[in-house]
């Protein structure tokens, strides 16, 4: 799609309520957004629908979304892997890019709502999920993919989970500015997962076969920002065929 389509306001509006129609059908009564009917919900793949909300105005259905995120935190800042009919649904574990990705959402919500009191409310939920992520983070600078059921570090990264994680700290990072309570830890640790993204291809994938196979591997890292656009091209071309 161009430029124009991806304008605020300019995009084909009829093309996309279909859409925006299905998700409001689809969002149960207690704010989840589950992937099909009768389907589980996952931290992820609910912000994804959420921000459709967003795009196609639908913020008090968006923002209640939000809020189910909110509403089901644990303790320690995290979310379980997937929920269904307002029950947990996968207690194995917890992952790092799923829990982070809510700054992604929230502050995507708010640059287009410019609603400011959402991003107070959300900003414990964005804080402590950030937190939680960021503790699971090695010298080296990747983060490890998922906390176990009993608390215990699942010791490997993914490229693509990395790559979500470093545009979703881009955003807590902005949300915390935009809320006049700045993290500069936040950004020093978003700098050390770009450099691993970058120059450490060895902290990637060590106790399982590679998943550079995927598509994902190749261009999550450029989607977002990890590989700067004056390198976005190169990287790109070198596995295009």
């Amino acid at each position: 799609m161009s430029g124009l389509f991806l304008s605020k306001g300019l995009f084909p509006q009829d093309f996309f309520r279909p859409t925006v129609e299905f998700l409001v059908r689809a969002q149960q009564a207690d704010g989840s957004i589950p992937w099909f009917d009768g389907g589980h919900a996952d931290p992820w793949d609910h912000v994804e629908s959420a921000m459709g909300l967003s795009i196609g105005g639908e913020f008090e259905a968006a923002e209640n979304a939000y809020r189910w995120l909110k509403n089901n935190q644990l303790e320690d800042g995290s979310w379980w892997a997937a929920y269904r009919d307002g029950e947990v649904d996968n207690h194995e574990r917890r992952e790092t890019n799923f829990v982070a990705y809510v700054a992604t959402g929230v502050w995507h919500h708010f640059l287009i709502s410019e609603n400011q009191a959402f991003l107070q409310e959300m900003w414990p939920c964005v804080q402590s999920a950030i937190e939680f992520v960021l503790a699971q983070q090695s010298p080296h600078g990747e983060i490890n993919w998922a906390v176990s059921a009993d608390g215990e570090p699942m010791c490997d990264a993914l490229v693509t989970g990395c790559s979500s994680i470093y545009k979703s700290l881009e955003c807590a990072v902005n949300i915390s500015v935009q809320i006049g309570s700045p993290r500069p830890v936040w950004r020093d640790a978003r700098q050390a997962l770009g450099e691993a993204l970058r120059k450490k291809p060895e902290r990637f994938d060590r106790t399982w076969e590679s998943k550079s196979r995927y598509s994902m591997d190749w261009f999550y890292p450029v989607l977002s920002g990890a590989i700067p656009p004056a390198k976005a091209g190169a990287h790109l071309q070198k596995r295009w065929g």
